[in-house]
């Protein structure tokens, strides 16, 4: 991903080069306004900007299709397997579950006598590194409580984690154990953790966004500062410095 959008950068530069329009006699030519080490230090920042942003670039783009899946997988479980059924736990419908969770179903994953670091040896993952490592992934979790309702154990392992598919052993059984004590936990643990979740990744996309602009910024006054933005992105050739 990094070096696609290195290569994009550059190749965007080289065309601004290929069409620039040569000088002839009766030509407009632009003269910067700007201060020549004015401009370099422009220039340098919208690389800076730009290529340094990259790596957050690549951390959040790649997280999208996981979280599609995730939530393509919540979908897809709304009426499998068996469920004890009963009186509703009353999950905010801000989790984006399909349905609410009926609290026999919880309260039995809850009372599962395994514990976490039980259930990590006994269903190990080994193509999950961190599985090897002794963290607790949904897979394990999952079959752990095969004989539970599949919606009801993707939602205990989310409230866990921030809905991704490997949690802290330590943090997953201080929040099983008080699951024990107080069921109402849940609840609020869930929302919490799927809050979380996606302010994290819209901090990020601000922060991108924010970088981004920047680099645009920093870009514009740097090799095209008499640019006229009413004129279009297409007359920026036009304008292009040196």
């Amino acid at each position: 991903m990094r070096i696609t959008c290195l290569l994009l950068f550059v190749c965007c530069i080289n065309a601004f080069m290929l069409i620039k329009p040569e000088i002839t006699k009766g030509s407009r030519l632009y003269v910067s306004s700007m201060d020549t080490a004015d401009q370099l230090v422009y220039r340098g920042r919208a690389f800076l900007w730009f290529f340094g942003s990259q790596g957050a670039a690549t951390v959040g783009l790649g997280a999208i299709p996981g979280m599609k899946k995730n939530v393509d997988l919540i979908q897809s479980l709304k009426d499998e397997g068996p469920t004890k059924g009963g009186v509703g736990i009353g999950i905010s419908p801000l989790c984006g579950y399909p349905r609410d969770l009926a609290r026999a179903d919880v309260e039995q994953i809850v009372m599962n006598p395994l514990s976490v670091e039980e259930i990590v040896k006994k269903y190990p993952v080994p193509q999950v590194f961190l599985s090897t490592k002794g963290y607790l992934t949904y897979q394990a979790f999952r079959d752990a409580n095969s004989m539970a309702n599949p919606l009801t154990v993707r939602a205990v392992f989310d409230s866990l984690g921030q809905g991704t598919n490997v949690v802290d052993p330590k943090l997953a059984q201080i929040q099983l154990d008080s699951y024990r004590n107080d069921l109402t936990q849940f609840n609020t643990q869930l929302l919490k953790s799927k809050a979380t979740g996606w302010a994290a990744i819209s901090v990020l996309f601000s922060l991108l966004g924010y970088a981004y602009s920047e680099a645009f910024s920093s870009a514009y006054k740097g090799f095209f500062p008499d640019w006229d933005p009413s004129k279009g992105v297409a007359a920026i050739p036009t304008y292009w410095h040196w």
